[in-house]
């Protein structure tokens, strides 16, 4: 798809290209590329790779496991190695499905993955370069809009979330392909789907929701004056709003059904982690109260979703100035998507975000308030270019006056700067080692440092007419802009040695395996590591690896109670808090009925005692109980508990449990699998199979291939009545969300193809007696 095919039409006289606006796309390509090689250098090179917060214990182990099944030929729908089994697939954030991920599945996973964000910041940069460009018709108002947005404090933090990054990185596509879409249709509509479908694979629920309320606002402050066009518009908005969602439908069908069954119900919701109440003050000194809390890294207090969300002090100081002064309704848009965000982000400190969340009940679901601040990371760069466009366009009798309006732009901030560094000192909020008054004096002179360098650079570029100083200044403010953001805080990413994440590491013996039994990390052990760390970033990780800490079982294939995972089961997710309720007190009972074999010492995080009492995976016998939900949680830690004899059923189950007598089987475990157990039950009477696997609808059973109910038993877990005699008795995953939202995808993807290659009245001229008109094509 060309520049051109995709330029926003607007009127000739808005569109100026400055002769020295030497910032071409090819350019940019290779500026961007560089910004990023030489921030990452050893990453790119293979010779480190991130390991930091989420990518280590988060991103990593589940792309691992992704792999595996992958080169085995499998799907993984089904995770039987955390949670006591949980789904995979429809967590959403897996990215199974996103066409990105063979990039990592196919090439070594220690350089690619690490790889494959820094790519994502890089399509995001181009995409913001290009819809800036469409918007301003100036390159170099649109270079600057790319490197702040591919290059800003929330962005470079992102690079430890792998599907945050993908997000990010399609989110100024979207509003770039969406916006052509509802202006042109046709054709158009079949580029924007794909592209919003991508950003729809990622599973960054936060930023694809902030992307399409934009692209919305963005709909409504740029309709045409005329009903008929308007209505037009938004059908073809709608339309590709539908197209999108049925693409992204084996995703989406599977994540609403485990979503509905999820622990996340309204007790599950807060406002934890918002903006510290100073936090806009951090836009203009990134240090400003901030405090180093491992590795090197710095955080403000009271919120630990990100450690940065600077945008730039210059950039800030233009979007400021764009708001200011230009008088578009983009600018408008963008400016108010940004003063919302930021206060949504401040949580109940303000009396906005209890009063939205109240009217509008989904707003909850955004956990950490902090997360408002997205909207602000592709406004702000937008902001910017709107004012580089203006400034540049200008005649010389504004050109002096705007001078003017920038000279005490910066002389506000610059003031800021300096009483914000000053109560620092004055207010220090901890005392050492958390109160760095040096760091926060440091920050503020350092941006008072850019923000004059951009300023006094731009102001010097409009006095230039010169080619060759006029490039060297357009390229010496795009770098600037960069340092700005690359300088403003230490390191967001600390990097290892890949050979942190080499296999086979565990000391447990004899290993756990899946459908046999598992390893369970204490309480204790999990609030120490998280409560402390190793300074050293991959003895740390090595520690936490040896711990089978958060996901890094699945590195090991070792099966655990617990996992790091944004969605859990409702009713597991009980259990599992019964059985971490205490770091010091066990559940011996509990512990035996899932199948734990090893459990970490008392007196350290990676070492382990072995348990022998454990029941296998797969048991029978036990007698029926029915009880409501209350009882059986509290029977599940009762001292009296014995899960050899007896079960727990829900009260609502007893019309459907037909053995009341159940007898002891024989039961050979034939084939286990991740979706699929195979077993071959001897009985004398009729029996129940109880399996210490999560409940889950999509689990279906057979025996001797007739169709028999997986029942749920004590609270959360699988049992399956069996008959008198000897049966094959199988029960296998099948995910109808998944099979069903694969029809609607591949539907979806042929008329997209459709559309393309054979547009014919899909790509109709509007008629022209509605009164709407064709806007101007430009080469």
């Amino acid at each position: 798809m060309s520049l051109a095919s995709t330029r926003h039409q607007i009127p000739d006289s808005e569109i100026v290209h400055h002769p020295g606006d030497w910032l071409s796309p090819a350019r940019f390509t290779l500026l961007l590329g560089g910004f990023i090689f030489v921030c990452f250098p050893d990453v790119v090179l293979a010779i480190s790779t991130f390991i930091f917060r989420d990518f280590g214990m988060f991103a990593y182990p589940l792309a691992y496991y992704h792999r595996e099944r992958f080169w085995q030929g499998e799907v993984p729908l089904w995770n039987p190695l955390a949670d006591c089994g949980l789904p995979f697939l429809a967590q959403w954030n897996t990215m199974v499905l996103y066409p990105g991920s063979l990039f990592y599945l196919l090439l070594p996973l220690t350089w690619s993955l690490a790889v494959f964000c820094l790519l994502h910041q890089f399509i995001g940069g181009m995409g913001a370069y290009l819809l800036a460009e469409r918007w301003t018709g100036n390159r170099l108002a649109a270079a600057v809009a790319g490197t702040a947005f591919a290059f800003n404090g929330l962005t470079l933090n992102s690079l430890m979330w792998t599907n945050n990054s993908v997000a990010l990185g399609w989110m100024p596509w979207v509003v770039l392909t969406a916006s052509a879409a509802w202006r042109e249709g046709g054709r158009k509509i079949a580029i924007a789907a794909p592209v919003g479908a991508l950003q729809m694979l990622s599973g960054g629920p936060e930023i694809i929701s902030t992307t399409w309320v934009v692209t919305t606002l963005l709909l409504l402050v740029e309709c045409p004056g005329n009903l008929p066009g308007f209505r037009r518009q938004l059908t073809r908005f709608i339309f590709l709003v539908v197209l999108v969602a049925s693409l992204s439908a084996a995703q989406l069908l599977p994540f609403l059904e485990l979503m509905f069954r999820s622990h996340r119900d309204q007790s599950f919701l807060d406002a934890s982690w918002p903006m510290p109440g100073w936090g806009w003050a951090n836009l203009l000194v990134p240090q400003f109260y901030t405090f180093i809390l491992y590795l090197g890294v710095k955080f403000q207090y009271g919120q630990g979703w990100t450690s940065s969300y600077y945008l730039g002090i210059g950039t800030l100081a233009l979007a400021l100035f764009a708001a200011w002064r230009v008088r578009k309704r983009q600018v408008w848009a963008l400016a108010i998507v940004t003063c919302v965000g930021l206060i949504l982000a401040l949580g109940d400190q303000t009396p906005l975000y209890g009063w939205l969340r109240h009217a509008f009940p989904p707003l909850a679901w955004v956990r950490f308030p902090v997360k408002f601040v997205i909207p602000s990371i592709l406004a702000v760069p937008l902001l910017a270019a709107f004012a580089i466009s203006s400034l540049r366009a200008d005649d010389a009798t504004r050109t002096n006056s705007n001078r003017v309006r920038l000279a005490l732009l910066w002389a506000v901030l610059v003031f800021l700067i300096v009483g914000l560094v000053w109560f620092a000192y004055a207010n220090p909020q901890y005392g050492p080692p958390y109160n760095d008054w040096s760091g926060t004096l440091r920050s503020g002179i350092s941006r008072v440092l850019f923000l004059s360098a951009i300023i006094g650079v731009f102001v010097q570029l409009n006095r230039v007419v010169q080619p060759v100083p006029s490039w060297l200044l357009q390229m010496g403010l795009v770098i600037l802009v960069w340092l700005d953001v690359w300088t403003h805080v230490p390191d967001q990413n600390p990097r290892v040695s890949p050979a942190a994440y080499r296999p086979g590491i565990s000391q447990l013996s004899p290993k756990p395996l899946p459908g046999v039994s598992r390893a369970m990390i204490s309480p204790m052990a999990k609030d120490v590591l998280f409560n402390q760390g190793v300074t050293n970033a991959f003895t740390n990780y090595i520690c936490n690896r040896l711990a089978l800490n958060a996901n890094l079982n699945l590195l090991e294939g070792i099966p655990k109670p617990d996992g790091f995972f944004s969605l859990q089961l409702r009713e597991y997710s009980a259990v599992n808090d019964l059985l971490y309720a205490t770091r010091h007190t066990e559940i011996p009972a509990l512990m035996d009925f899932l199948s734990i074999s090893h459990v970490t010492q008392p007196s350290s995080f990676f070492d382990w005692n072995t348990r022998t009492s454990q029941l296998p995976m797969i048991t029978s016998g036990q007698q029926p109980i029915l009880a409501d939900a209350p009882t059986t949680l509290a029977a599940l830690t009762n001292s009296s508990f014995d899960p050899r004899h007896v079960v727990y059923f829900p009260a609502d189950l007893e019309p459907r449990i037909r053995t009341r007598n159940p007898v002891r089987a024989q039961i050979s475990v034939r084939h286990s699998r991740g979706e699929r157990l195979e077993l071959l039950v001897s009985t004398p009477g009729p029996t129940i199979l109880v399996i210490a696997q999560a409940y889950y609808p999509s689990w279906q059973a057979r025996i001797d291939g007739r169709p028999e109910p997986v029942l749920r038993a004590n609270h959360a877990f699988q049992a399956v009545e069996v008959p008198a005699g000897i049966h094959n008795v199988v029960l296998h995953y099948e995910d109808q969300a998944f099979r069903c939202g694969m029809v609607v995808s591949i539907l979806a993807m042929v008329f997209c193809s459709t559309a393309w290659l054979r547009p014919g009245n899909f790509n109709r001229e509007p008629n022209r007696s509605t009164g709407e008109k064709r806007a101007p094509t430009h080469p």
